[in-house]
């Protein structure tokens, strides 16, 4: 117990910035419910107070501040859990693993306590009964932050894109179990369930760990060597593997779930219905810039191929264009697959189709050389022009929605795109001809040899 213990309390005030978040969280519960049950705040209700409103207000807001220092008091628990769990210590230790989930289990199990005993006097004090909104609250607080410091460990674990979807995922754990708090709504049983399976799975993953390293280990390896393009077996030819071209698969296949869903919600949309263009075109032609932006890594990347090659730099440009021209055909061949079968299921118009096809070929097109542009750090010039494009793509797909803009109009313009992508292919040519390897930005994401 005293173990566990300490690591509970190193959970807490395992920094000096989450010693001092967690004595405010323990001030502001403790003043705010005081304030909230002893002193009277009359103000907003018209009546005379010794307290303005602005005051008032603050002082109500005293027990939320104090609950969120509080929660975000024991931050450094997923962070430490994880590295405890995934060290040497764990599979040496007298009961390491069971000491390491119970502390915790008593973490999580705390601040849900501490929440939901606040948040039961408050209710009190309205006249709900204590014990429901106290089984209540800790139900739905218990679930509710183990998912919360699951989402913390992974925001600490991912990049900027990744940090900004779990920031999103942290204010949605603590916003969405709110409307299960409030008296009178139906108390979801399920939660019960849910929490325990949660804790369970939780509890077998850690104490079965030694078990089954050894088989995820081999199931890693396993679906890395035939899916990641990780190593040789995934592709055909060594420029592939060393250029990350090796499998298209993972990409093309990975489009279905962003269509299907789009698919989903604008299945009862009616182009011809209204002057409105269909927003599932502009959806599917973003897809289409996408496959070809991995092709900003290509000069970088390169770079081993002509220490290695006795290449001309015309010549490597040659060879990396028709690696990733190879890459992005199988990605962009299911994506015109998908819009025909959707187009179809969806019964759209012929003249949306058939210039729709060719717009998402010039989007692969277009953000394929913009991307083999790119043989030094990113500056105004490649801005510039990827932002022009995005906005030309777009305003085409809003034209080939639109039931009103004659085929004359959509013509020209995807002539000028596709001029447009002919010019970028010889600028980015001539930027290869005249590549400076010592300019040549470094690439942080190429794999390691496994």
């Amino acid at each position: 117990m005293k173990a566990v213990a300490r690591l509970m309390l190193v959970y807490f005030t395992g920094t000096r910035l989450l010693s001092v978040v967690t004595v405010l969280g323990i001030v502001g519960i403790v003043s705010g419910t005081y304030v909230a049950l002893y002193v009277p705040l009359v103000a907003q209700n018209g009546l005379p107070s010794r307290f303005s409103l602005a005051e008032e207000a603050l002082l109500s807001l005293l027990p939320v501040a104090g609950l969120l220092c509080f929660v975000f008091g024991a931050a450094l628990l997923p962070s430490v859990f994880m590295r405890l769990a995934t060290g040497h210590y764990a599979y040496v230790l007298p009961y390491a693993r069971v000491k390491l989930l119970a502390s915790a289990f008593g973490t999580v199990a705390l601040v849900a306590l501490i929440v939901s005993a606040t948040v039961s006097l408050f209710y009190q004090k309205a006249g709900f009964p204590l014990e429901r909104m106290f089984e209540r609250g800790f139900c739905v607080s218990l679930l509710s932050y183990t998912v919360l410091y699951g989402v913390l460990w992974f925001i600490s674990r991912s990049n900027s894109i990744g940090k900004l979807v779990g920031t999103a995922a942290a204010i949605a754990t603590l916003v969405l179990p709110l409307r299960f708090m409030i008296p009178g709504t139906p108390f979801p049983w399920m939660l019960w369930i849910a929490c325990a399976v949660l804790w369970a799975a939780l509890a077998a993953g850690v104490l079965l760990a030694p078990r089954l390293k050894l088989a995820y280990g081999r199931a890693r390896y396993w679906l890395a060597e035939r899916f990641g393009g990780a190593s040789y077996r995934g592709g055909g030819r060594e420029i592939d593997f060393m250029l990350g071209t090796a499998n298209p698969w993972p990409l093309a296949i990975g489009q279905i779930v962003p269509i299907a869903i789009a698919t989903y919600y604008f299945r009862d949309y009616h182009p011809y219905a209204e002057e409105a263009p269909n927003p599932l075109l502009l959806l599917i032609t973003i897809l289409s810039v996408v496959s070809g932006g991995m092709t900003a890594v290509a000069a970088s990347r390169a770079r081993a191929l002509w220490l290695r090659a006795h290449w001309t730099r015309a010549e490597l440009f040659a060879r990396v264009e028709r690696a990733f021209w190879g890459h992005n055909s199988f990605v962009l061949g299911v994506l015109l697959v998908m819009v025909v079968a959707v187009g179809s299921w969806l019964e759209l118009p012929t003249k949306m189709l058939a210039f729709g096809l060719g717009l998402l070929m010039l989007g692969t097109t277009l953000s394929t050389y913009l991307g083999l542009l790119v043989t030094a750090s990113i500056g105004w010039m490649e801005c510039v022009l990827a932002a022009g494009t995005m906005i030309a793509l777009m305003m085409a797909s809003t034209y080939i929605g639109s039931p009103s803009v004659p085929a004359t109009t959509i013509v020209a313009l995807q002539g000028g795109l596709a001029l447009a992508a002919l010019a970028l292919r010889q600028f980015a040519a001539w930027r290869w001809a005249n590549l400076d390897w010592m300019l040549c930005r470094a690439d942080s994401t190429v794999r390691p040899a496994t």
